[in-house]
């Protein structure tokens, strides 16, 4: 039904005590950060592996703010002890709050449960979310509520980081996550063209990633890879290349102070700041000087 981990990797079971804390947790952004600093005890993390308004229906598509490997990470590094990853299935869904609640305790040893300031489970056809304060007091786990985390008056959200990357606002998603926003993906071979132009390109494979792409446009990024010891800036293409016709979406990386080979390479792109739209030029030497501008923004940051 689940499976369960710890820093090293799958364990078998709990082995002590813990506080607990259930949701998607999507982008483990400051607000989640804020959640896991409020627990007390050893902080076990139950999360989802979807959204459950797009299992039941009620979004069409299923956008992410991080990939799974990454996603268990930043739990680790907000300070989770145990993660207990729980696929969301219909039949998950159709579990009531207090029978959640008491499959918690048995299996991961929950002594305490600390939920969000606005969050809830269970479901919603048989409801009995209103009786948890007595479920808990039966069995003998503490029940908490947690205090929101506020950027600008306004509490952290996964829909309000999506609204931010729609935009373009990078950096309010970077603001809201307390980190850059980032894409990760293998460089592959591309059509060349960036050579030609004077502008070589390492050209980020999309089709890994569930994460949402931010609005298209050309950005200033910082580029990352561990073998070849990089933590380069640069400036990206996300989208089309409407000059050169091409209407399939694309992540095209021009790394400032950088010579070799990338090929093959598994790379992470931070997004810094939008710079433009992606725009038809009439000419090679028109998109050339645009680049050109684009580099000289890119050095200034």
């Amino acid at each position: 039904m689940f499976q369960l981990y710890d820093i090293n990797g799958p364990i078998q079971a709990i082995p002590e005590p813990t506080a607990v804390t259930v949701g998607v947790f999507d982008g483990v952004h400051q607000g989640h950060q804020a959640l896991l600093a409020q627990m007390e005890g050893t902080r076990l993390v139950v999360t989802l592996t979807a959204h459950p308004s797009f299992v039941l229906g009620r979004r069409e598509s299923e956008y992410w703010l991080d990939d799974p490997e990454e996603h268990l990470r930043l739990l680790f590094e907000a300070g989770a002890k145990y993660v207990a990853v729980l696929p969301f299935t219909r039949e998950v869904a159709q579990m009531t709050a207090c029978e959640m609640a008491r499959w918690m305790y048995g299996r991961l040893q929950m002594r305490s449960l600390l939920l969000g300031y606005d969050s809830r489970f269970g479901s919603r056809s048989d409801d009995d979310f209103e009786r948890l304060p007595e479920e808990a007091a039966e069995l003998g786990f503490e029940l908490r509520r947690g205090e929101p985390f506020l950027v600008n008056g306004e509490p952290i959200s996964s829909s309000r980081i999506r609204e931010s990357l729609t935009n373009g606002w990078v950096e309010e998603t970077a603001a809201l996550l307390g980190r850059p926003f980032s894409i990760t993906g293998t460089v592959l071979h591309g059509r060349g063209v960036g050579h030609t132009l004077g502008f070589p390109t390492a050209n980020i494979d999309l089709s890994q990633t569930r994460k949402m792409l931010p609005k298209d446009g050309v950005y200033a990024v910082r580029i990352k890879n561990e073998n070849l010891s990089i933590k380069n800036c640069g400036m990206a293409n996300l989208g089309t290349a409407p000059t050169f016709g091409v209407e399939n979406p694309l992540l095209e990386v021009h790394l400032l102070d950088f010579e070799g080979d990338l090929y093959g390479e598994t790379v992470t792109v931070e997004f810094s700041r939008r710079l433009r739209d992606i725009v038809r030029f009439d000419s090679i030497e028109a998109l050339q000087h645009q680049l050109q501008t684009d580099l000289d923004q890119c050095q200034k940051l």
